[in-house]
């Protein structure tokens, strides 16, 4: 078994965003979004469980259009074997269209900041191989490093965080964590993929956008 190098919080889209049920582990805090204090665990609209903080200032007509940032990856993962560069390019990627094309064909979307602009900030925070049967605090963050675990299958399991400021300001406007399960890979020795992890973000991405619409209205 390789030596753990970094160990990287467990973890939830993104964010984002949107959710999948996350089933029985919770999101954790990974620093990407700073201070924690505010957020709590609610249901969302698709009945599933997510972190999260809205400022009561973010109401319908406080902003009418969006600043997307990149989605990125927090913190900055270190290629493997099982999770190639070329795979986390492909998610990132994959999370930055689906969100331009749901909120673009709800809301407005920017490129500068401004007045009645929101900035959405998302981060991957955790990508991992979990194997079955183990708990928790046995999570092995494959992003950025692979280990074996001889007789259990994998599956991958993400988080992703999300940051709503106000464009000018910088002032929150809201904040979400959030975990979910992707598909089981079919053997240990397999390497994730994004369709291994796309139907998780596709419902992150829907929901996100979805949510975002609504506050905005």
């Amino acid at each position: 078994m390789k030596k753990l190098i970094r160990l990287v919080s467990s973890g939830a889209l993104l964010a984002a965003v949107a959710l999948l049920p996350a089933g029985p582990a919770q999101a954790q805090d990974s620093g990407f979004l700073g201070d924690y204090a505010d957020l709590s665990e609610v249901t969302d609209a698709a009945g599933a469980k997510v972190k999260r903080y809205v400022n009561p200032k973010f109401k319908p007509g406080a902003y009418q259009a969006v600043m997307l940032d990149p989605t990125q990856y927090y913190p900055a993962p270190k290629p493997t074997d099982q999770v190639s560069a070329s795979t986390l390019t492909d998610i990132s990627r994959y999370v930055d269209k689906g969100l331009r094309e749901q909120i673009g064909a709800k809301v407005k979307l920017v490129s500068e900041p401004g007045p009645g602009v929101l900035r959405m900030k998302p981060a991957i925070t955790a990508v991992m191989s979990k194997s079955e049967s183990l708990k928790a605090y046995q999570y092995i963050p494959i992003a950025f490093l692979v280990t074996e675990v001889k007789g259990r299958d994998k599956e991958a399991t993400m988080q992703i965080e999300v940051d709503l400021v106000d464009s000018l300001s910088g002032e929150r406007m809201g904040a979400a964590v959030r975990k979910g399960v992707g598909e089981k890979l079919p053997n240990k020795e397999a390497s994730l993929t994004l369709m291994d992890v796309m139907p998780l973000l596709n419902k992150w991405i829907e929901t996100g956008a979805s949510f975002l619409a609504e506050n905005m209205k």
